[in-house]
């Protein structure tokens, strides 16, 4: 080590132990914040997204437009689905109105499930074109690996459509929980 000529280290050495332990230090926190992140369980993980505004729901699927919620996942796991959806059927005395709506993996998918909500408005209820309902659903959608995955809302008059028919609102919360 070098000393100066009265015997004690220089001032050149003391900065060098100095800033070799600084870096010594910074490394260790920056090592310590990349295992932090890389080793940590993933969690849950949210999404949520709201519309509003009319859109028909005729005699075939269709979805309404906005109605959707994406979700970036890590890996495999469940994603769990809820929405609060608006609707208004218009409604002619003597006819039986029957609505479906439902969360699904495509704009395009219609079928019935157990997790299809049903609405109706029976024949004998006077005519109307303002039936409205807030139909909650929750649909569990099971993923097999990490991606980007969105839900749905789609809807069908599957009995006495209507041109009043619409949908009026929709917000949607999906959840990832991992395996």
């Amino acid at each position: 080590m070098a000393k100066s000529e009265s015997g004690t280290p220089s001032r050149r050495v003391d900065r060098r132990v100095w800033w070799a332990a600084l870096a010594v230090v910074v490394a260790a926190g920056f090592l310590v914040a990349v295992l932090v992140i890389r080793l940590a369980p993933p969690g849950p993980r949210m999404a949520e997204h709201s519309v509003g505004g009319p859109s028909p729901i005729g005699p075939t699927c269709v979805h309404y437009p906005g109605a959707e919620v994406s979700l970036t996942i890590p890996s495999a796991g469940t994603i769990a689905v809820s929405a609060t959806v608006g609707i208004g059927i218009g409604h002619t005395v003597g006819t039986n109105d029957t609505a479906r709506l439902s969360l699904a993996g495509t704009s395009t998918e219609c079928g019935i499930s157990n997790y299809t909500a049903f609405v109706s408005v029976p024949a004998g209820l006077p005519s109307s074109t303002s039936y409205f309902e807030t139909v909650p659903l929750l649909r569990p959608f099971l993923v097999s690996s990490a991606g980007t995955y969105t839900v749905y809302v789609n809807g069908i008059m599957s009995e006495g459509w209507d041109p009043a028919d619409r949908f009026d609102s929709a917000s949607l919360v999906a959840v990832y929980y991992p395996n």
